[in-house]
């Protein structure tokens, strides 16, 4: 039997798409993985086998987005992933997100032999979830950092996903943190091999949840009579965008959607409109998965500037940055693109030979392993 890793997750696994690919890929080098979820809807399997890893779920039932009122749940939740991480006497405890990093330091304060990794999704003193403004703000922020401190004081390892953040950690944790972006699959996400006859069709494909940037999108589409729109995914702001883009009938607008089914998606458009709220922390440093999976379907993106992305991707020319307070930039974008095909192609064609050089899947999956042979060496 090879090391047991156990993954401990703060939500279902019902779909988390870097977990999984995390857990497939430790499970493929020979590793026993087991990831225990907190399942706050009560409504997925107690235990499931997937890939070569197990998931097994824990309580107590909880909603989203409860924001401090949320401690006393997040405490049990704690008290249960902990107790059964110790059941499964693991090697490692490897811990997606600072929400769930008490139960890797209580499993080490347990069992010292026991290894932490940490792999940090975002920075979570910005977080949405971590009150920002007044008082309030400044204790919650203040408590982030101390917990955030702490818990890298207890890690062998800690991932992170976003390079916008790598400097911050780098700073806590030292050659200890190793970037391992949100990188697509190559082979599954690939530039569509020929291009229908259609309009020239812009894509948002994810989760909405910043209304501001799809109602800008579909009201510039609405005024473009040779352009279409395909607004794909669930999220908060659904409804919304329904209700706006009603009527149009050169916009597509559709529902969630399974991982497997993205890729079909991609071919369906020609630039990918990638604009979270550029004011917001998170979203200055962090890298979407959106962009890099454009990117491997050879789209050029459109982004925000004065944020990691936009530097990113003026840099290496795989798209346009456009001002998150200038309205018209993003109709300036779009035009260009259409109106200029062959710099569309060579901004898609760059993205797809970065994702191939360095930012797909098969790359950063290797750099796992490396990683976790690094805990086996050390003892």
């Amino acid at each position: 039997m090879g090391e047991r890793v156990v993954m401990v997750l703060s939500n279902d696994c019902v779909s988390d798409p870097r977990v999984e690919k995390e857990a497939r890929v430790l499970a493929s080098s020979g590793r026993e993985v087991t990831i225990v979820a907190w399942d706050r809807s009560g409504a997925a399997p107690a235990r499931e086998k997937r890939d070569g890893f197990v998931i097994e779920r824990v309580g107590p039932q909880a909603a989203y987005g409860a924001g401090l009122r949320s401690l006393p749940l997040f405490a049990r939740f704690w008290a249960n992933a902990t107790s059964r991480v110790l059941e499964l006497e693991p090697d490692v405890v490897h811990c997606h997100d600072l929400d769930t990093a008490v139960v890797g330091m209580r499993v080490r304060n347990r069992r010292d032999a026991v290894k932490v990794v940490l792999d940090f999704h975002e920075l979570y003193r910005d977080a949405s979830m971590v009150p920002q403004k007044g008082l309030v703000g400044i204790v919650a922020r203040t408590l982030v950092d101390v917990l955030e401190r702490r818990a890298v004081a207890h890690a062998a390892l800690v991932f992170v996903a976003n390079p916008g953040t790598m400097d911050h950690y780098q700073m806590l944790a030292g050659s200890r943190a190793r970037a391992i972006p949100n990188a697509p699959d190559a082979e599954m996400f690939r530039p569509a091999e020929s291009r229908p006859e259609r309009l020239f069709t812009v894509g948002y494909i994810g989760s909405k949840r910043y209304v501001k940037g799809l109602l800008a999108l579909i009201d510039i589409v609405g005024r473009h009579e040779d352009m279409a729109a395909l607004l794909a995914g669930g999220g908060v702001a659904e409804r919304a965008v329904a209700q706006a883009a009603a009527g149009n009938g050169r916009i597509e607008v559709s529902g969630a959607f399974t991982y497997d089914e993205t890729p079909s998606l991609y071919r369906r458009i020609d630039v990918s409109w990638v604009l979270y709220d550029a004011h917001l922390g998170n979203v200055r440093t962090s890298f979407p998965v959106k962009v890099m999976e454009s990117m491997a379907c050879g789209l050029p993106v459109i982004v925000y500037s004065g944020t990691w992305t936009g530097d990113f991707v003026e840099r290496n020319g795989v798209g346009i940055a456009i001002d998150p307070d200038d309205p018209a930039s993003g109709e300036e974008a779009l035009l260009r693109l259409k109106d200029e095909p062959g710099l569309a192609r060579a901004m898609g064609r760059r993205g797809r030979e970065l994702i191939e050089r360095e930012l797909s899947w098969q790359h950063v999956s290797g750099t796992i392993v490396n990683a976790y042979e690094t805990l086996t060496a050390s003892g």
